[in-house]
């Protein structure tokens, strides 16, 4: 195979974080994005940055609790662009960037760390309700949800 013709990978910016890393997600409709992970000292970690003149800026900088497994936009409209996460406590939490101290809304989901999360559905769509699945450590292949719908 000729390597002129395959596609590149090009590193554009590059920033550090004082947590692990586990997920990160680009913010439907936006040049922003949300990573997801956990600090040393087990509390987890929920930032959001902005691509502003070639850097990366910080947006929003949550603490939470449990650290943070994992994320998804997929149960979400495009003008509400809510993050469901999965944590370490096996809670499924949504977050709305307006407000983000206080999930919208939060269950537990399994007994012990999420490991994935996905969701389909809703207004963007226009078939079904919103629905999350979630994988966790606890043997419970996936969990599923009707996500309450915003007032």
């Amino acid at each position: 195979m000729d390597t002129t013709d395959a596609p590149q990978v090009i590193e554009h910016i590059t920033k550090s974080v004082n947590y692990t890393p586990y997920d990160a997600r680009w913010i439907p409709c936006s040049a922003r994005f949300v990573s997801m992970g956990i600090h040393p000292r087990a509390t987890g970690a929920i930032n959001v940055f902005a691509l502003q003149q070639g850097e990366l800026k910080v947006v929003h900088e949550l603490e939470k609790q449990h650290g943070v497994k994992c994320g998804t936009f997929g149960a979400s409209s495009l003008d509400a662009r809510h993050l469901a996460v999965g944590d370490y406590a096996g809670i499924m939490s949504i977050y709305d960037f307006e407000k983000p101290e206080i999930p919208v809304y939060s269950a537990q989901a399994h007994k012990s760390i999420i490991n994935c999360i996905d969701g389909c559905g809703g207004l963007n769509i226009g078939y079904g309700a919103p629905e999350l699945a979630t994988g966790g450590r606890d043997g419970e292949l996936c969990y599923l949800l009707q996500i309450p719908r915003s007032q």
